[in-house]
């Protein structure tokens, strides 16, 4: 498995209206291959981490051009440019 995690600050007062574009993303993302799983975390202070799980590191990179398309509708409300980071899965466990 492989993942990435986007860390993303936004305008004061947008988080709000971040939480909504995060859960349409729900269906923007379905049908993508290899995508396990989505998580968004609101962080507190107007920040998020967005978490995404894929099958592999390929499914990941084929998934980029949909993330950019995701984060761009982003692009108003963000107070700086996400920082996303990607990474082999070493622990994935559910109690």
């Amino acid at each position: 498995m492989f993942s990435t995690v986007i860390n993303i600050k936004f305008k004061p007062g947008k988080i709000d209206e971040a939480v909504e574009l995060s859960r349409s993303a729900v269906s923007k993302l379905e049908g993508v291959p290899g995508i396990i799983e989505y998580t968004v975390i609101n962080t507190g202070d107007d920040s998020a981490a967005v978490f995404v799980i894929y099958d592999s590191k390929d499914d990941w990179e084929a998934a980029a051009p949909k993330a950019q398309e995701i984060l761009g509708g982003f692009a108003d409300l963000v107070a700086a440019a996400p920082e996303r980071a990607g990474g082999d899965v070493v622990v994935n466990h559910i109690f």
